[in-house]
């Protein structure tokens, strides 16, 4: 019973397995070699177990499967050239097959053996010379791809290495399974324990294939493979602690006693179980439970959504203990999204979707607070404003005063006056500037003979149009081409009907103000009042665009004007 046992749980652990590849990695390459594989080690082991139940009925089954069986080794063949990233793969396939086809027609048309009874079975399968024949060719093919993968463990390192180690020891396992059908054939009067390793040959293969991404098969796929693995060694232990007291105790007498026994195992089994497959889901699937208030407490802290997104990642993946390349969430705005959960366990996708509904409320408050910064900015520039207003009023008439009654001064004297009275104008109408509230027209502008008037090199294509405020619009480029200027070297502006780049070829920008550099007063060229790229972000932010930093091949600084895609439909 143990054997006919251990080849049918290996035959349907094998269909299983081979069922589970072609659903999850059909499209990757290896997969329809691997399933035919697993299939023709399926059908092997129910040949083997045909006859020990039914004596030498099942002969013809059998008979055809065993003179079948130097197909599966080509294909494992296959699989390993494959696998090895062989130069010679097709030779080596088209050759692996042609032996096979030749072994299969000399030993269906001359017979490889018959069916005997065998150490107490039923039936057992002994060879003729063509079935030694046609095992000698399995047994050859299977030699010649356990070679290669020894080969390539040899010469390999790294991943490589322990991949061809994983799938040769699993294969290895295998061939230690098959010597116990040699048994029968060699007169060994001995039951053959190497079979009931068997069912464990098809799990080991497709776990060495899958887990070490021979086929880059995804991370649930894995460790789907990893559960049946786990559930199988846990059903295993339980069949085996279940019938513990039966091995002790003996067999019972009657029928009664029988039935109440095998009952009594059954139930046994059946309770040791449950807490065997419980441990296997925590050690596959770990963090199925989740506790919120840790998690939002930590989502709190963080100061954007860039950060927020890195954290929950983060997070999410330690918590369930998943790779830096698996399934994670996107924040964008004050929505989140779930990317590679799909196929994901019930359990861990809901994990998943609570994380997310808590990313999405530390999201929420983000918005709410910068839309609360914003409006206090508004609120402050508005007032900035009106007091730009009011200095403006207060400070300009005394100037044009003081600058009439220098009149009678000496010229030199004037010159000066002149020179300072022009620099509060300016600084002034550059606070009333960057105070405004800017409200812009946009309108089609052909940008060929509107930027020709700045003095500088243009590159645009003839016909480009830029819908934008031209007053506006004006009042940027003087700034950023009056600061090129000032830089020295050469200038030239590059402009699509989206963008424009201002470069200069000057000293460039100093690394430690390259992240604030629109801001007030953080950069001041010589003669400037230090708001001038802080009137140009405000500007392009009235178009709903952006002005920042740029890269051109051959300039050292360039400075890119990007305007908002709705400008059209209000232009």
């Amino acid at each position: 019973m143990a054997y006919i046992g251990a080849l049918g749980l290996t035959a349907l652990a094998s269909f299983v397995l081979a069922g589970f590849v072609a659903a999850r990695a059909r499209a990757l390459p290896g997969a329809w070699t691997l399933v035919a594989f697993l299939c023709g080690v399926a059908l092997w082991s129910l040949a083997m177990a045909a006859p020990a139940m039914l004596g030498a009925s099942a002969a013809p089954f059998t008979l055809t499967v065993i003179a079948l069986s130097p197909l599966p080794a080509a294909a494992f063949v296959h699989l390993v050239f494959a696998f090895a990233l062989c130069g010679a793969l097709r030779p080596v396939a088209w050759g692996s097959y042609g032996m096979a086809i030749m072994a299969v027609v000399a030993g269906l048309a001359l017979g490889v053996g018959r069916i005997a009874p065998w150490h107490g079975f039923a039936g057992a399968f002994v060879p003729s010379l063509a079935g030694w024949g046609v095992l000698a060719v399995t047994a050859a093919l299977s030699v010649m791809g356990h070679l290669r993968l020894l080969q390539t463990w040899r010469q390999q390192s790294g991943l490589h290495r322990d991949q061809a180690g994983a799938v040769f020891v699993s294969s290895g396992i295998g061939l230690l399974a098959l010597s116990g059908f040699a048994f029968p054939a060699l007169g060994i009067e001995a039951y053959p324990w190497p079979v009931l390793a068997l069912p464990l040959y098809s799990v080991a293969l497709v776990y060495a294939v899958v887990r070490h991404r021979f086929m880059a098969a995804d991370v649930w796929a894995r460790r789907g493979l990893v559960w049946i693995l786990l559930l199988a060694g846990a059903g295993g232990a339980a069949a085996l602690i279940a019938t513990l007291p039966l091995a002790l105790a003996g067999r019972p007498e009657g029928f009664v006693a029988t039935w109440a026994a095998l009952a009594g195992a059954m139930a046994l089994g059946l309770l040791v179980m449950a807490p065997l497959k419980r441990l296997t889901d925590r050690l596959v699937f770990p963090g199925a439970r989740l506790d919120l208030e840790p998690w939002r407490d930590a989502l709190a802290q963080v100061a954007d959504e860039r950060a927020l997104e890195a954290l929950a990642n983060a997070m999410l993946r330690q918590h369930l203990g998943l790779a830096e390349d698996g399934p994670g969430l996107a924040v964008v705005g004050d929505a989140v999204t779930l990317n590679g959960w799909d196929d994901a366990p019930f359990a861990l996708r809901h994990t998943a979707a609570r994380v997310a509904t808590l990313v999405e409320e530390a999201a929420r408050r983000l918005a709410s607070a910068r839309r609360m910064v914003e409006a206090e900015r508004e609120a402050r520039l508005a007032e900035l404003g009106a007091l730009a207003a009011t200095i403006a009023h207060d400070l300009r008439n005394p100037l044009g005063i003081v600058q009439m009654a220098a009149t009678g001064a000496p010229p030199e004297v004037r010159a000066e006056i002149g020179e300072q009275v022009g620099r509060m104008n300016v600084l002034v109408t550059d606070i009333l500037d960057y105070a405004r509230a800017w409200t812009i027209a946009p309108r089609p502008i052909e940008l060929a003979p509107y930027l020709a008037g700045f003095g500088v090199s243009v590159d645009v294509a003839e016909g480009t149009t830029l819908h934008a405020d031209p007053a506006a619009l004006r009042r940027a480029l003087a700034n950023l081409v009056d600061n090129a200027k000032a830089m020295g070297g050469d200038c030239a502006i590059f402009a699509d009907d989206r963008t424009i780049d201002i470069c200069d070829k000057g000293p460039g920008i100093a690394p430690e103000i390259a992240d604030s550099l629109f801001k007030p007063f953080v950069s001041r060229r010589p003669g400037g009042t230090g708001l001038g790229l802080a009137i140009v972000r405000r500007i392009l932010e009235a178009h709903g665009g952006t002005a920042t930093l740029a890269r051109r091949e051959g300039w050292t600084t360039c400075f890119r004007l990007t305007f908002g895609p709705d400008l059209r439909e209000r232009a």
